[in-house]
């Protein structure tokens, strides 16, 4: 029998519409037995895939599903997902103050719950709001708090996308060479883990890459 487990693995590696059947059939399955937990578990992961897709209203919509069976589960720690998903489709839309708000929601309810490493996450996600939405100061303390947060706690799993972030930096300070570097080593580390980044964070890389394309000389 397929677990939650098993459809975040395919959308790590890459498999999307594996990913998308194992989430279809976990759903139906939840429904069946009236298992809102599990409902939520499937809706969060097809709001991925839609995410991954392109389709931004859709994982949008899904995420709102989710997170409003949440709600009638009455267990907020169910919402932390939804809320999340809500968060970075709102973002890659551009829609940067509903994003902010829906992030700073979600590093509260984190850290209520004392989920420290998602708080790392949602620090580095708000920073990417505030330095799209032109808040380059505020973007870098973000930066900064999320990475010393990671790595206080061990989170390697993170440590691709601290990459990235240090990335962003460089590149906002001119520092274009160090900046490529810094992107091919997170590519590199990626890589090595063996999955696919998440669709927000392929898109901030790919926006980097583009950006450092247009300033490269010849």
């Amino acid at each position: 029998m397929a677990t939650y487990e098993d459809a975040i693995g395919a959308f790590r590696s890459g498999a999307t519409g594996l990913a998308e059947a194992l989430a279809l059939g976990l759903l139906a399955e939840a429904r069946d037995e009236g298992d809102l937990a599990g409902q939520v578990d499937a809706l969060v992961m097809l709001s991925r895939v839609a995410l991954r897709r392109g389709d931004l209203g859709h994982a949008g919509e899904l995420a709102a599903e989710a997170r409003a069976l949440a709600r009638r589960a009455g267990r907020r720690g169910l919402e932390r997902m939804p809320i999340h998903m809500q968060a970075a489709a709102t973002r890659m839309r551009g829609a940067y103050s509903e994003a902010r708000v829906l992030y700073e929601e979600s590093i509260e309810l984190n850290v209520q719950l004392g989920e420290a490493r998602m708080v790392a996450v949602e620090h580095r996600n708000l920073a990417y709001v505030e330095l799209h939405d032109g808040h380059t100061d505020r973007a870098r303390e973000l930066f900064l708090s999320a990475a010393n947060e990671a790595r206080a706690l061990g989170y390697d799993a993170l440590e691709p996308y601290l990459l990235l972030d240090a990335a962003v930096i460089a590149f906002e300070s001119g520092e274009t060479e160090r900046a490529a570097q810094l992107a091919a080593a997170m590519r590199a580390a990626v890589a090595d883990a063996g999955h696919v980044p998440d669709p927000d964070d392929q898109a901030e890389e790919e926006l980097l890459e583009t950006r450092l394309f247009w300033i490269s000389p010849g």
